[in-house]
């Protein structure tokens, strides 16, 4: 019986480490290219980043024009616009720095550039992979997405409530730890828990892969070794190095598996409710794996030592769940992140949104089959069990 997985691979070349945005310039030139976008939110230029990445620039005498209209689950909208401007001004590579929706923005609009007119096109239910041709360099400065080393591009579309996405081609990532420095701190804890969700998550997906689990699996031993310090202490270089490199690895761990039902429950938060996507894929963690040990109890058992948890050895897979559902949401209180109680929503608000994870697209990865029962139920879960 053939027992081979689905395929490993790595979308673009990654630059990691202290001063790697100096490596920008020098980049840029070996590509040829002559007019680059920097796309960002106004956020990130208000921090002083944005500086950090026009001054590699102007060092090489490089060209640029600055988009900084990025929003949080960047729309189509927001994406038409960029691309507007990408051709009017004879830009020729862009280079998203920030979180999430910065490179999301950026890859979407390099969908745009290939075929000027609305992307929304091209951002589907079912993602459609895309041949993009402009160069697209990404710049992370949070420890948790990941997205600078997978080639999803994930667009909101506001008058369907949903988030759709799209694969596209990728060029290079620079993952400068030092750019993290300016993390607050519910930032670092919400988007190093979704880091470890796109971990742990890729790990337990039906298609999962050898390869990617060796990065899933360091990951969470990073995070789990690095994230409380990054945390309590925000200016640790190391910390933050260590939770950027670890994010990094999650990125490459869900590439090719994917995630499943526990960003199907963030993606319905972060629609309705406009919920950080971080905060939403933490607060689902630990249900999310909870549900899912029983039927994957050896790739649990494999999480919860990373997680250097204490086990006896004959766990069963609820066990093993359960355990790590607990030591979860002990992590998530020891770093003071709100529940959706306490943000104010009522339980009746959540489980409204089991319609959502059902005929999300990532809840059909998941190795539990997805009823409307379960989805009602885990999203009750998640209300309940983190208060």
């Amino acid at each position: 019986m053939s027992t081979y997985r689905p395929a490993f691979s790595q979308p673009a070349p990654i630059i990691f480490g202290r001063g790697a945005i100096n490596a920008l310039g020098g980049e840029i030139k070996k590509l040829g290219s002559k007019k680059i976008m920097v796309i960002c939110e106004k956020g990130i230029e208000d921090a002083g980043i944005a500086k950090v990445v026009t001054d590699a620039l102007e060092r090489e005498g490089i060209d640029y024009v600055k988009f900084n209209r990025v929003i949080s689950d960047p729309s189509d909208s927001v994406v038409d616009e960029a691309g507007v401007i990408a051709v009017a001004e004879g830009v020729d590579c862009l280079v998203g720095v920030g979180g999430g929706s910065s490179m999301d923005t950026a890859k979407a609009t390099a969908i745009y550039m290939l075929d000027p007119g609305p992307v929304r096109r091209y951002i589907l239910q079912a993602p459609p992979t895309i041949d993009t041709k402009v160069p697209v360099i990404l710049v992370p400065t949070t420890a948790g997405t990941g997205s600078e080393c997978t080639t999803v591009a994930i667009i909101s579309l506001p008058d369907k409530s949903v988030k759709w996405s799209a694969f596209v081609n990728t060029t290079l990532a620079i993952v400068d730890p030092e750019l993290t420095m300016t993390l607050p701190k519910y930032e670092t804890v919400n988007t190093g828990l979704d880091a470890f969700s796109h971990a742990a998550e890729a790990m337990t997906v039906r298609d999962w892969n050898y390869h990617s689990d060796l990065f899933g699996e360091a990951a969470i031993r990073k995070i789990c070794k690095n994230l409380y310090t990054a945390w309590s202490e925000p200016s640790n270089i190391e910390a933050r190095s260590e939770m950027a490199l670890a994010a990094n690895w999650a990125g490459l761990a869900f590439n090719n598996p994917i995630t499943h039902i526990g960003h199907a429950c963030a993606d319905a938060f972060s629609c309705h409710f406009h919920t950080p996507h971080g905060l939403g894929c933490a607060l689902a963690l630990p249900e999310t794996l909870a549900l899912v040990a029983p039927v994957v109890p050896e790739r649990m058992r494999v999480i919860a030592n990373a997680m250097e948890l204490t086990l006896r050895g004959d766990e069963t897979g609820e066990e093993l769940g359960k355990l790590v559902a607990d030591a979860l949401r002990a992590m998530m209180r020891k770093m003071e992140m709100k529940s959706l109680k306490a943000l104010g929503y009522s339980r009746a608000d959540i489980t409204s949104l089991a319609q959502d994870v059902l005929e999300n697209h990532l809840s059909s990865y998941c190795p539990v089959d997805v009823t409307f029962e379960v989805a009602e139920n885990i999203l009750g879960a998640i209300y309940d069990t983190y208060q």
